[in-house]
């Protein structure tokens, strides 16, 4: 073949992917400023979100009802047929009209192809599910209610009609299963499913993400486009991609992942788009190691008192230095010369020091892993082993330590999550628990909450709360309730928020002579062999926040006739959705089951976001809802304060072709 043969086959090859390339321009609005517009979007729909979604709940459910009595009839069907038929809807379908008679009649023909491929068929709530999904809203439905099943259906049908489909979920783990879950019904129509995990190489990435439907994390999806913009530099516009890919020797696009941001449904949606906000993300190269750097800052803080030279707000995770401090830090500085000596600098590391010293605490924010200090994600409970912090503060926790120090981490690209998913053409998501954030939801991504009722009524028992005086007697009571349910044969989940606490109830469980079961990020190397024997009779579990959302246990024989499985919660969480998820592991799909929850006045929350000790006290059970409402004021309040800052710095740097 001549030169100018493969030069132009190579140009063919290149036109072809051009389609896709363009995808990586972001949706039209994606970035819509924070101003007064945004305040305005969220109170309207404070007010309005309890009107319209009743409303459109009795309509997605009298369509599902129709739909569920369609599939029943149609049943009959041979396979032959059924696929004909569905290869007919198929086309007669539009995304754009996805509540109209075509939508409607190819999910009834998806109903009956899921009975024959997975062995059930949708339930009317899970139908409803996938109607409030593919009309681009967010499904709040109850956990066990089989969300799993529905986002599998939604993006079938959403794949049918035309629009690639990314199925982002809190963890590889879960992005793992339902993956698998979902390949029988999707190879059935002849349609890829790929699969994005951390240990996935980029040539497979590449692949997976051209699968008409792609299950992956937040983490791994985010950070992946994050690495191809960076790869293609400077402003990213339709115009200006075609061009470059068509006349450029190297295109710009060539060797990125991800061709797009097409349709996304959004598993566990308040864990991701919501919890998960508070931080930015962050792609960075790793310099040479510095132990000099951190020996210094370290040194610099060492010259500080607590309260005198620096303050501590625990809830706003903050370190405030004094004027008494900076003095302090002035005089520190002479001696040690160089560097030291400008303000600035040392005024920071210092900082850094004192928030490694009083904000992050071991087997809490952090545990100590193969020699090197590992970051845990508090929302889900596992550890996050490619996570950093930045700015030098990682290198301080790992010389407090006394680990081996690593190099600092030089930020190459940053944005925050609301950015990223906001730039998805289409969006939709389910959780259990969206209500209390359905306003933000519907403020920044423009998504509507739709309650859907569940299958079976629940038969949760919600048992009374204890207020303990000290940590000891908690985990006393905890031992105590734990031998008791475990002499009837009941199966008993003690949940707990960090690693610290997990394991500290699992020696007072060993003190009691009581068998069971530890599962924490330090532990997680049996995390399914663990979770699907916590069912069991007589089972007792310690676990973290890796028992929490997504997680299904199954009933042993006979646990359903002795009362089921109950949960025990030792400590809220911050955010009372959490608190809901966990106690969601037990009573579910109709399954008998029941709860509660054993506090002290000694927990973190109180510490953090509780005032005035002895008022607290006197009000009892309201002191640590106040506590947690509050918490949720601030974390919402620091969300919206980085996305305004992220949207900021783009409008201030953009000048100089860096958008990320």
């Amino acid at each position: 073949m001549s030169d100018l043969a493969m030069a132009l086959d190579a140009r063919a090859q290149a036109a072809v992917g051009l389609g896709l390339f363009r995808q990586m321009v972001p949706a039209a609005g994606a970035e819509q400023a924070l101003d007064w517009r945004f305040t305005a979007r969220r109170m309207m729909s404070q007010v309005t979100q309890p009107v319209t979604a009743p409303i459109v709940r009795h309509r997605v459910m009298w369509i599902a009802r129709g739909i569920a009595r369609r599939a029943r009839k149609l049943r009959y069907l041979d396979d032959a047929i059924l696929f004909a038929r569905i290869e007919v809807a198929r086309q007669k379908a539009d995304l754009r009209k996805p509540l109209a008679r075509p939508a409607r009649h190819l999910l009834a023909l998806l109903c009956v192809l899921t009975e024959r491929q997975l062995g059930f068929l949708p339930f009317r709530s899970q139908i409803a599910g996938v109607l409030v999904l593919v009309s681009g809203r967010l499904a709040e439905m109850e956990t066990g209610s089989g969300k799993t099943l529905t986002a599998s259906v939604a993006s079938v049908i959403v794949a049918l009609m035309g629009e690639r489909v990314h199925v982002i979920t809190a963890n590889d783990y879960l992005a793992a299963r339902d993956a698998e879950a979902l390949k029988p019904l999707a190879q059935a129509l002849g349609l890829r499913v790929g699969l994005i995990t951390a240990d996935i190489e980029p040539p497979d990435r590449a692949e997976a993400y051209r699968c008409a439907i792609t299950y992956g994390s937040n983490q791994e999806m985010a950070f992946d486009y994050l690495r191809d913009r960076i790869r293609l530099g400077g402003e990213v516009g339709a115009l200006r991609l075609t061009f470059d890919m068509i006349s450029a020797e190297t295109p710009r696009g060539a060797g990125i992942s991800m061709n797009g941001l097409p349709f996304a449904i959004v598993d566990e949606a308040d864990s991701v788009l919501i919890d998960e906000c508070r931080t930015p993300l962050i792609l960075s190269s790793t310099a040479p190691p510095d132990p000099e750097w951190a020996t210094a800052a370290w040194q610099l803080s060492d010259a500080l008192e607590q309260g005198r030279d620096f303050s501590v707000e625990p809830s706003a995770r903050r370190i405030e230095l004094t004027a008494s401090g900076c003095r302090a830090l002035t005089r520190e500085a002479e001696k040690m010369g160089g560097i030291w000596r400008n303000t600035a600098r040392r005024e920071h590391a210092a900082t850094l020091a004192l928030s490694a010293r009083h904000l992050f605490e071991r087997d809490e924010h952090y545990l100590i892993e193969d020699g090197a200090v590992k970051l845990i994600d508090e929302y889900t409970g596992r550890v996050s082993p490619d996570r950093a912090l930045s700015d030098g503060l990682h290198q301080l926790i790992e010389l407090k330590e006394e680990v081996e120090i690593t190099g600092r981490r030089e930020v190459l690209g940053r944005m925050t999550y609301q950015r990223f998913f906001r730039r998805y053409r289409r969006l939709a998501g389910m959780t259990g628990t969206a209500r209390e954030v359905s306003a933000e939801l519907n403020a920044v991504y423009g998504l509507s909450v739709v309650p859907v009722p569940p299958p079976r009524p629940s038969k949760r028992r919600y048992w009374r709360g204890r207020i303990l005086g000290s940590e000891r007697a908690k985990w006393d009571k905890v031992a105590a309730r734990a031998s008791q349910l475990h002499a009837q044969g009941r199966p008993v989940l003690i949940a707990t928020r960090t690693v610290r606490a997990s394991e500290a109830v699992s020696a007072r469980l060993t003190e009691a002579g009581l068998s069971h079961e530890l599962l924490n990020a330090a532990q997680s190397g049996q995390e399914a062999e663990i979770i699907a024997a916590a069912g069991q009779r007589g089972a007792i579990t310690v676990a973290t926040n890796m028992a929490g959302r997504g997680v299904d246990i199954g009933l042993g024989l006979q646990v359903k006739s002795l009362g089921g499985m109950h949960v025990i919660l030792t400590e809220l969480h911050e955010a009372g959705r959490i608190d809901r998820q966990v106690i969601g592991r037990c009573a579910r799909q109709g399954d008998p089951g029941s709860c509660e929850a054993f506090v002290s006045w000694d927990d973190p929350l109180i510490k953090s976001f509780g005032r005035l000790r002895l008022l607290m006290r006197l009000r009892g059970p309201r002191a640590f809802h106040r506590a947690q409402a509050r918490a949720e004021r601030l974390h919402a309040r620091a969300r919206t304060d980085l996305l305004r800052h992220d949207l900021r710095r783009e409008e201030q740097f953009g000048f100089a072709g860096r958008v990320e």
